[in-house]
């Protein structure tokens, strides 16, 4: 991964090393090469494509919070992964993302929009644990939910000021309510 500081130009991709903007991340066309891409202050950061256990992990969530939607007839959405504009020059890709139906695009949602976002382990897992937690605290979403890929643990965490405090650990073996505004009730040992 390709770290830069907001006025540093950093190299991802063939030619000269320069910003991007969220707009233009978003309507670049980056072909399929088996990568998933993100924009971080400017600098676009390429990851590997994640792993048949994460993408099966993630789908099995969304699919249960989809079904909780539907059956609780809540105003919301999930999908996974989406772009999430964090700011102008910021756009990550949350493995899920619970949201508002009446968003403002269809290309990205933004902070005012979120209810939830999770992200289920790769192996950088410090991305997900410090870096990303971190960023999404800034944009003020309640909630994030960290699935850790090899205990199937999920971690809850509720903003409290500007901070995440862990509110849940729900561990694989029993099902119990995930806290917030989704009432799921599950068993996490069934997403592997």
């Amino acid at each position: 991964m390709t770290v830069a500081h907001e006025s540093e130009p950093c190299e991802v991709l063939p030619g000269t090393p320069r910003y991007w903007g969220a707009d233009e991340f978003m309507n670049h066309d980056f072909g399929d090469i088996g990568r998933r891409f993100e924009l971080e202050d400017g600098c676009i950061v390429m990851t590997p494509a994640p792993s048949i256990r994460h993408q099966r992990i993630a789908r099995r969530l969304i699919n249960a919070v989809e079904a909780c939607i539907r059956d609780n007839d809540l105003d919301l959405d999930v999908e996974g992964p989406v772009n999430y504009r964090l700011n102008s020059d910021t756009v990550f890709a949350p493995d899920i993302a619970v949201f508002r139906r009446d968003t403002d695009s269809d290309l990205y949602v933004e902070p005012h929009e979120i209810e939830i976002l999770a992200e289920v382990t790769s192996t950088n897992s410090n991305r997900d644990r410090l870096t990303k937690m971190n960023r999404y605290a800034r944009t003020k979403c309640e909630w994030y939910w960290i699935v850790d890929q090899n205990t199937l643990v999920i971690d809850v965490h509720r903003l409290d000021g500007d901070l995440y405090r862990q509110v849940a650990a729900l561990t694989p073996g029993t099902a119990a309510l995930l806290p917030g505004p989704v009432p799921l009730v599950l068993d996490p040992g069934t997403l592997a």
